[in-house]
C-alpha cells in the first residue's frame, strides 16, 4: 500500500520483503528517506534501523508499524529514526512528515 502511495504521489520508490534485502537494497544504491516497518521477516525493523544507520548515520529512516506499540516507538527515535508513523496511514500526515524529513535531511 506505500509503495503504491508514494509512487501515485509521484516519487520513485523500491521495496524489499525483509529487513536483510533493504539492508542490501541501502548498499546498492543511495535513497531520500527509507521507510522500515517495525514487524518484517528475518530481521525485524529494529535490527535492521540499527545496522542502516550503522552504515549510513545520515539515513533518513521513518519507522512504521500497525501495532501501536509506544516502546518500540521511543526505542527506534532513540535509536536514530527520523520519525514513527502507525498504520493505517493518515496521507495528509504522512505527506507532511515526508516533506518535512527530506526538506531537513543532511
Amino acid at each position: 500500500m506505500l509503495v503504491t502511495l508514494l509512487s501515485d504521489r509521484g516519487h520513485a520508490v523500491e521495496a524489499a520483503e525483509n529487513g536483510r534485502a533493504a539492508l542490501a537494497l541501502a548498499e546498492s544504491r543511495s535513497f531520500d528517506c527509507i521507510f522500515l516497518d517495525i514487524n518484517m521477516p528475518v530481521m525485524n525493523g529494529i535490527e535492521t534501523l540499527k545496522e542502516l544507520l550503522r552504515r549510513n548515520p545520515k539515513a533518513v529512516v521513518i519507522m512504521i508499524s500497525g501495532a501501536a506499540d509506544e516502546e518500540q516507538a521511543k526505542q527506534a527515535l532513540v535509536l536514530g529514526a527520523a520519525d514513527y508513523i502507525e498504520k493505517p496511514f493518515d496521507t495528509t500526515y504522512l505527506d507532511k512528515v515526508l516533506l518535512l524529513k527530506l526538506a531537513t535531511a543532511g
